[in-house]
């Protein structure tokens, strides 16, 4: 499949992604919203020929939950999305982004600027809140994308919101496997790579696949009552779960 064909296609669904929200998402429900969320990252992963292999099981309930993952590229807010809707926070400059930037800030996202701490603490007033509210949101502790082999110390700065209230965490792993006879995987974004490098290098790559894996829901206070020793503990989960695909898919 040649990259403008598959350029046609992406561009479409973004087209569709923009005329659902801003004519028909203002008017639709909570769980509307959820649903066409769901759909719209699935109908992505699909055209980006990205296949979700999901481990573990999502909560039965509709509790809210503070999701947090390893970080290793942009798509994993769908592969995440097309599971289990939330709201993310992001880095600031996402929201400048072409596309997807606009399509992130009217799906509701949380965009931080992780040099200003005055931010980081009106982003931490607003998580509770909208835990409180009884809305899930999703969470990078590392603060960066890796190559997705392991997984890089997590931040503390956002993690006392949900001790404050008194949050269940949901933690989950991602990690992409290389396509077949490919020495690595098309999809992690690092270094200085820019947004529109990383989306055609993921065009040209062949069909690829990645494993979610989903951890059990705990408390955020079962697991330490300082948000460092939660990290700490957060974080040693979130390598376990991310080994337990090392010889998968």
């Amino acid at each position: 499949m040649s990259l403008l064909f598959r350029s046609l296609g992406l561009t479409f669904l973004i087209l569709r992604g923009c005329f659902t929200l801003g004519l028909l998402w203002p008017n639709y429900s909570p769980s509307q919203r959820q649903a066409s969320l769901q759909r719209w990252s699935s109908d992505l992963l699909r055209h980006l020929r990205l296949t979700v292999n999901l481990r573990g099981q999502w909560p039965c309930n509709t509790d809210a939950h503070l999701l947090t993952s390893n970080h290793v590229s942009w798509t994993d807010i769908f592969i995440i999305q097309s599971r289990y809707p939330v709201r993310f926070i992001s880095k600031s400059e996402v929201r400048h982004w072409p596309i997807f930037g606009w399509l992130a800030t009217h799906t509701g996202t949380l965009f931080l600027d992780r040099h200003s701490r005055r931010q980081t603490l009106t982003i931490g007033q607003e998580m509770i809140s909208i835990l409180n509210q009884g809305e899930s949101i999703g969470l990078f502790p590392e603060s960066t994308t890796s190559a997705g082999q392991d997984v890089l110390p997590f931040k503390t700065s956002l993690l006392q919101a949900p001790l404050d209230c008194q949050a269940t965490l949901l933690p989950v792993a991602l990690r992409y496997h290389p396509p077949y006879e490919k020495a690595e995987s098309a999809y992690p974004f690092i270094g200085e790579m820019s947004f529109l490098t990383s989306l055609k290098r993921i065009l040209l790559s062949p069909p690829s696949q990645v494993t979610l894996t989903v951890g059990k829901p705990c408390p955020a206070h079962h697991l330490g009552n300082d948000r460092r020793i939660l990290a700490q503990r957060l974080h040693a989960i979130t390598r376990e779960l991310l080994s337990s695909t090392e010889s998968t898919p």
